[in-house]
């Protein structure tokens, strides 16, 4: 037991309105014991989005050596391959890879594999010791990851290039492991592999990810039922859960990550459904552990000093849907911007998206914003912006629809446009014309 710091005061406030609606005073809680404090700089997180600066080029698909003789048993992974993105149907090629490490751009595996839309399912039984591993795989796009049938890996969406980890306690001995993986369009690249984890981990992104220890209880407590590394947390479960045999009731998680931090106030909020600490250096500036409905964001204001500061996040769900948020941005900073547009004032509408921290599109208005003039014009403003993209802007997606037709769309970066980056205290213009769509 420690005895707190003076508390900053909390406050609740209703999104998207800044106005406080209550205040709170932090009871001392006991010093999380299960979270290692890292000791490395955090480096950021790989981007992930891409943003092509000219109209990608079809190369010829990457020649691909004939299969050697079947290998003994285990000693490759069996590659069934597909002709679509859902792994269904009978594979078009079976052939044993030595290793999952391919990049293969705009071709394709092999010439009996379309370029776009095909999938892969790799298996193969692998002998490990006794402890605690860490599972990587990088994927463009869609992956998941089995060990003993268990999903350790569940990311199976369009995306562009990017790193995921978890990691899980193994008993020694032969594990059967399956690997998932599907191609949407434009670039091809899938690379797995694993180390102990022992705390010399060397991918880059484990050093800028949260380390979450996720518990099939809501105290916890005990030994964590699996361990992954999240690039944010940014997470809106329902009823579902986080998987890797945690269900969606009655469970907990505590995420550990250093942040470097230039010095300043720093405003931190989370939005939890149902109840979650904030710690910061080990003193909790943030205490809320008790049911919520996921309505409420707890911030707090936090003078910060220039470095490397340990923050912990303890979340628990009790009952029903499954959320919590945390984000952070420097206090007295503009994290607003204005964006214009145009769109013919008849039977039309804007939808305007922005890419949230967990690479999911967020729709700012589900009932899309109307013209405000007789010509079109339309301004929107105030635009949020999440402080984690930095003052190089965070990505958004404007959409023109006409008569229930989309047709303008800007910064899809998912589709292969160009980014349409918001920055803060900045205004951003579309570059469609005011007659567009008419």
């Amino acid at each position: 037991m420690f005895t707190p710091t003076a508390q900053p005061m909390v406050t609740a406030m209703e999104l998207p309105s800044p106005v406080a609606t209550a205040a709170v005073t932090i009871a001392p809680t006991v010093r999380p014991t299960a979270a290692a404090t890292p000791t490395a700089l955090p480096t950021p997180a790989p981007s992930p989005t891409r943003v092509p600066t000219q109209a990608p080029t079809r190369r010829p698909p990457t020649p691909t050596p004939a299969p050697a003789p079947v290998p003994a048993p285990g000693a490759a992974w069996q590659g069934e391959y597909f002709a679509n993105p859902d792994l269904s149907g009978k594979p078009v090629l079976v052939r044993y890879d030595g290793d999952i490490n391919f990049d293969w751009g705009l071709g394709s595996p092999d010439p009996s594999v379309p370029t776009d839309h095909f999938s892969v399912r790799w298996t193969r039984p692998v002998s490990l010791p006794a402890g605690q591993w860490r599972f990587h795989a990088t994927a463009d796009d869609g992956v998941r990851l089995y060990v003993d049938g268990l999903p350790i890996i569940d990311q199976w969406h369009t995306t562009a290039s990017i790193t995921y980890n978890t990691s899980l306690a193994l008993s020694g001995g032969n594990h059967y492991l399956r690997l998932d993986y599907y191609d949407n369009v434009e670039e091809a690249r899938i690379h797995l592999w694993w180390e102990p984890d022992d705390g010399s981990a060397t991918d880059p992104a484990h050093a800028g990810a949260w380390r979450g220890d996720y518990f099939d209880n809501p105290d916890l407590s005990g030994t964590p039922t699996f361990s992954r590394d999240d690039p944010a947390i940014y997470f809106d479960w329902g009823d579902a859960g986080p998987g890797g045999g945690v269900g969606g009731q009655g469970f907990s998680v505590r995420w550990t990550r250093p942040v470097f931090f230039p010095g300043g106030q720093v405003l931190f909020a989370v939005k939890p459904d149902d109840g979650v600490r904030l710690w910061f250096d080990w003193a909790a500036i943030i205490d809320q552990w008790h049911d919520s409905p996921g309505q409420t964001t707890y911030t707090v204001e936090k003078n910060v000093s220039n470095g490397v500061h340990t923050l912990v996040v303890e979340y628990y769900q009790g009952a029903g849907s499954a959320s919590v948020r945390l984000t952070w941005q420097p206090n007295g900073s503009d994290w607003l911007a204005n964006i214009h547009t145009c769109l013919p004032p008849q039977n039309s509408h804007i939808e305007v998206y922005r890419l949230a921290p967990n690479n999911q599109w967020e729709d700012l208005n589900p009932d899309g914003y109307t013209a405000n003039t007789a010509d079109g014009q339309l301004l929107i403003a105030g635009v949020p912006i999440d402080a984690s993209y930095g003052w190089d802007g965070q990505p958004y997606r404007a959409e023109l629809w006409v008569g229930g037709t989309l047709t303008r769309s800007e910064g899809d970066i998912f589709a292969g446009q160009p980014a349409f980056r918001i920055m803060p205290g900045q205004d951003a213009y579309t570059s469609w014309p005011c007659s567009a769509g008419s």
